[in-house]
């Protein structure tokens, strides 16, 4: 059960580069390395909408966005595949403990 991390560029309205950590026990770290900011959330506040020749990740919280970014929808569906793969390498997990 390992940390996955990704650099993504973003497009979009948001130019520049995002550091993704996908952490198995069901969390998502996000820096964007221009201006060093930084958020996170829960893989259930997680939202994909795909449009076009992007895909927009959104974190929401109730029914307000926390933050959201605009990624390739290849980097999207990497993404998607990582926390898929981190949820399930944590089921297993549990399930042997």
């Amino acid at each position: 059960m390992l940390v996955e991390q990704r650099n993504f560029t973003l497009c979009g309205n948001q130019q520049g580069n995002a550091c993704i950590r996908v952490i198995p026990t069901g969390k998502l770290e996000v820096t964007i390395m221009e201006d060093d900011s930084s958020c996170e959330a829960e893989f259930s506040q997680l939202w994909f909408n795909k449009a076009g020749m992007k895909t927009l990740l959104v974190c929401r919280e109730a029914e307000q966005v926390c933050w959201q970014l605009d990624l390739t929808n290849k980097d999207a569906k990497e993404l998607e595949c990582l926390i898929e793969s981190a949820q399930e390498d944590f089921e297993i997990l549990m399930r042997a403990l």
